[in-house]
């Protein structure tokens, strides 16, 4: 079998195949990033409304909070539950339900 001297470089039908593979990886990695990015969003958001919980229940007299954020609903609310202070963060929005609590010492 006789081979050509002058090979040398990719033929037209390796490029489009390396083309393909790089596009189908594409097409299969791009949802994943942006649910990443959407779950980075709603993390900061998270991160944010805990701290102000967690100042809120720091005063005397906490006053419950609700808040709209882009695609999230936000609620603070307070209470007093076995001689604490309860207080607890709803966060609604895009198939999603969360609902933590903190709990703080009567002055």
């Amino acid at each position: 079998m006789k081979t050509a001297d002058n090979q040398n470089g990719f033929l037209l039908l390796e490029a489009l195949f390396s083309f393909a593979m790089f596009l189908l990886l594409c097409t299969l990695l791009l949802p994943l990033w942006i649910d990443v990015k959407k779950e980075h969003y709603i993390q900061e958001k998270r991160t944010f409304y805990y701290s102000l919980l967690q100042n809120e229940l720091a005063k005397a007299e906490p006053k419950d909070q609700y808040f709209r954020d882009d695609k999230l609903f936000i609620a603070l609310r307070f209470s007093i539950e076995d001689g604490l202070k309860k207080g607890c963060i709803d966060l609604r929005g895009e198939g999603r339900k969360e609902n933590r609590c903190l709990y703080g010492y009567l002055e």
